[in-house]
């Protein structure tokens, strides 16, 4: 019974802070919940922007879309787990080899990459970016 009556005593406090111009939850409090909802979806939207095509990709591959490729992941993923489940040392190789891959992507950017890239030049013909690369394709 007393949990009746607390009910009742927030849905009167609440009652005036409904936002129903919005199509929002008839619920008690909902516009308060709907607020911590926005800020949680814009820092969300803030920090994985960058990384939507990759997240959208992997979504795909993880619901089958894409057999041969979800096939070819469950795999690699196997491959890996067993590997690294079979391997002595497991705990130091497993940082020592993400250490590597992680300093041969980064020399990768950083350094290969800008050196061995073609330069943007406003007189080329065919550009195929947004004007920073070009195709060598001689089509």
């Amino acid at each position: 019974m007393a949990h009746t009556e607390r009910l009742e005593n927030a849905m009167g406090e609440c009652s005036g802070k409904q936002g129903s111009t919005l199509g929002l939850r008839s619920r008690p409090c909902s516009s308060e919940r709907d607020g911590q909802v926005r800020v949680v979806k814009a820092s969300l939207q803030k920090r994985l922007g960058p990384y939507e095509p990759v997240l959208t990709y992997l979504q795909s591959v993880l619901v089958w879309e894409r057999p041969f490729q979800s096939v070819l992941l469950f795999t690699v993923v196997n491959v890996v787990f067993w590997f690294f489940a079979l391997t002595s040392l497991r705990l130091l190789f497993l940082l020592s080899s993400g250490l590597v891959v992680f300093i041969c992507v980064d020399s990768w950017r950083n350094k290969i990459w800008p050196e061995i890239r073609v330069s943007y030049y406003p007189w080329c013909e065919y550009p195929t970016g947004p004007g920073l690369y070009y195709s060598l394709d001689p089509v």
